[in-house]
Parts: C-alpha cells; sequence; structure tokens
C-alpha cells in the first residue's frame, strides 16, 4: 500500500535504501544505513560480512535486527584497508596476472 500526503509518497512507503542518511552516522548502524555509508548496497554488505571483509554484527536488537557498530566498521576497514584473510579465487588471481601482462606488453 502506497500512502500519498499531498501528491508526494511518505517516508514510509520509500524501500530502505531510499531513504536519506541522517546528519551524523548513528552509533549503531543496520546493513542499510552501514552500506549507504559506504556507496555500496546491503547484498555487497552481506557477502563483505560473509567474506570477512566487514565484521559480524555486534548486537541484534530484539534478537533479530543485526547492528553494527560504526566506529568498529570504521576501524575494521582500516585496520584491513578492506581486505579479508579469505584466500583469494585463484581464476581471479590468474586473471589478473594475464590483464598485468597484456598491459606490460602494450607499454613495450
Amino acid at each position: 500500500m502506497v500512502r500519498h500526503i499531498n501528491n508526494v509518497v511518505s517516508d514510509v512507503t520509500k524501500p530502505k535504501s531510499e531513504l536519506p542518511l541522517p546528519a551524523r552516522t548513528p552509533t549503531y548502524v543496520s546493513r542499510e544505513v552501514g552500506a549507504a555509508e559506504l556507496c555500496i548496497s546491503p547484498e555487497t554488505w552481506d557477502a563483505m560480512v560473509a567474506r570477512g571483509e566487514l565484521p559480524p554484527p555486534d548486537h541484534k536488537i530484539g534478537g533479530v535486527m543485526p547492528r553494527w557498530k560504526w566506529d568498529r566498521v570504521e576501524g575494521w576497514l582500516s585496520r584491513n584497508d578492506g581486505e579479508s584473510d579469505v584466500p583469494r579465487d585463484p581464476y581471479v588471481t590468474g586473471v589478473e596476472g594475464l590483464n598485468a601482462q597484456a598491459e606490460k606488453k602494450r607499454r613495450h
């Protein structure tokens, strides 16, 4: 159900990903707010958490709504420089090597 107020769609009916960010980042963020802060999709946020590129949630509100302490997310990214301890896909490593070789040949 879409609620219109004076021909404007209410914030109540917007997807979370379309909500404006607050003036300051909250102490605890949802995946949607955290993803918006990093300019990534919530699905990318989930994948980064699964790969260990972002920390697991610090708290679950009501036991079901995961929240991340933003300071911890920032520290995690700074410490890890966005890199994961998870081994890289050998296919991706091989393709990157081939791309580097092709670039080197183009320069000569």
